[in-house]
């Protein structure tokens, strides 16, 4: 065995789990390194939150409007402008929306439905800032997971269990984890990377992307709290994990997913680990994938450089349209019976199944697919604990909310359709629902 490539898959590899899987004590929580750093870094900013997410939103938006007038000739010569500002007509459009909801709130200039605390305040600050600080700080961090040979070893490792339970590689384990621990977002630019390098299949990284990438603990508790259920956290917690194990089980066996492509992107071809039938050796060809991996690893300065492109993507590309998103999507439902309207449905089919408090309770198993934080705050205006318990549950569940990860994918290379979206959005709630009400029924 070659040491020192040994040690230069371990090395990076100790320091990833280190700030990613590690759990660590924060006064009386617990929690992981990248929250600590991240909390470390936004503290001196904590007074210009607003004012950064709004210049951020604005650039991107002139960026947008030179670049589209102008046409420069940036993709080669200049690629982070080009990142930055490059954009086709629809986005285009949500960054105009964005631009206009960020001057009403930093100026609070016209209806206070729109810039008000309750409103895009909210918004900009409880959405904006963790998109802002967490993928910034994620994007420099992850190469230690991803790109010294972590995820080949655990990949060969858990290569016939995640294969037979579902039908994936055994590398998504590592974006499973990462999620839960960390954030979907995190999660999910794991594997838009592995895919973009060739080591997930079209089909498998849809897979991963769709039924993996769910919020972190943290994000999970803070679910709870506003729902007003975290005196049973530890329950519903484990039956959200169980929830979304089911719906992983279910969901690569059916449409859309099913019917995705094993294709590889373009650029790279596939890449896949040796595999071997002898268990006994399991062990040695893990680490020997991993040593291969490590082998290819990016030199510093390139790995700094893609990972500045990595956070300057998601965060011009991403956060002036999840503004856009959120504040439509908490104005429609504060102040319209917009949700009310579309949900009449699932409260007719709540009603007949005598759901407690079905009518306030409806709106919350649709307005998900906008904002995940939105069942929630409809689960704090309901008195009984069995609503609460599924609300917040389904909050976590159904994955796909527009405001990010949704927006994530959509402006990421993996094929996926707004459509495909939506029918995985519905797929997974009609999946979790039954599930979240028995184990409401058991634990409340």
């Amino acid at each position: 065995m070659n040491k020192k490539l040994f040690l230069k898959f371990l090395l990076p590899t100790l320091a990833g789990i280190l700030f990613f899987l590690f759990p660590v004590n924060s006064g009386e929580n617990s929690t992981i390194l990248l929250a600590l750093i991240t909390n470390l870094i936004r503290s001196p900013f904590d007074n210009y939150l607003i004012e950064i997410i709004v210049v951020i939103v604005l650039v991107s938006t002139v960026g947008s409007i030179y670049y589209m007038i102008f046409k420069p000739d940036w993709k080669n010569s200049r690629q982070s402008l080009y990142i930055i500002c490059h954009v086709t007509p629809l986005w285009f459009l949500l960054r105009i929306f964005g631009s206009l909801f960020a001057i009403s709130v930093y100026f609070k200039i016209g209806p206070e439905i729109i810039w008000g605390a309750s409103a895009g305040y909210t918004v900009f600050k409880d959405i904006g800032a963790p998109i802002v600080f967490i993928v910034t700080i994620a994007c420099f961090l992850m190469p230690f997971l991803t790109e010294f040979g972590f995820m080949e070893f655990i990949g060969t490792l858990v290569k016939r269990p995640f294969g037979y339970i579902f039908k994936l590689p055994g590398r998504s384990a590592i974006d499973a984890m990462a999620s839960f621990l960390t954030s979907s977002t995190v999660g999910l630019l794991i594997t838009i990377g592995q895919y973009e390098k060739g080591y997930y299949s079209a089909r498998e990284a849809c897979s991963v992307a769709t039924n993996f990438s769910v919020v972190s603990i943290s994000f999970s508790l803070l679910i709870a709290t506003v729902a007003g259920i975290d005196h049973m956290f530890f329950s519903w917690y484990f039956s959200v994990f169980i929830t979304c194990m089911i719906c992983a089980i279910i969901m690569v066996r059916l449409p859309p997913l099913s019917q995705m492509t094993d294709t590889y992107f373009p650029s790279s071809g596939a890449k896949s680990l040796r595999t071997n039938k002898s268990q006994n050796k399991i062990l040695y060809l893990a680490t020997e994938n991993a040593m291969k991996r490590a082998a290819q690893a990016p030199q510093p300065f390139e790995m700094i450089k893609n990972s500045w492109h990595a956070a300057i993507g998601v965060i011009f590309g991403v956060l002036p349209p999840s503004m856009a998103v959120g504040t439509c999507t908490i104005i429609l439902l504060n102040q319209t019976p917009f949700f009310e309207y579309l949900s009449y449905p699932i409260f007719i089919l709540l009603d007949i199944f005598s759901f407690p408090e079905a009518k306030i309770a409806s709106p919350g198993f649709i307005i998900g697919l906008f904002d995940q934080f939105m069942p929630a705050l409809v689960a704090s205006n309901i008195k009984n604990e069995l609503v609460k318990f599924v609300l917040a549950g389904v909050a976590v569940t159904q994955l796909i909310y527009m405001s990010e990860v949704g927006l994530v994918i959509l402006r990421s290379s993996l094929p996926l359709k707004f459509r495909h979206l939506i029918a995985i959005f519905f797929l997974r709630s009609v999946i979790s629902f039954p599930v979240l009400l028995l184990a409401g029924l058991i634990f409340t």
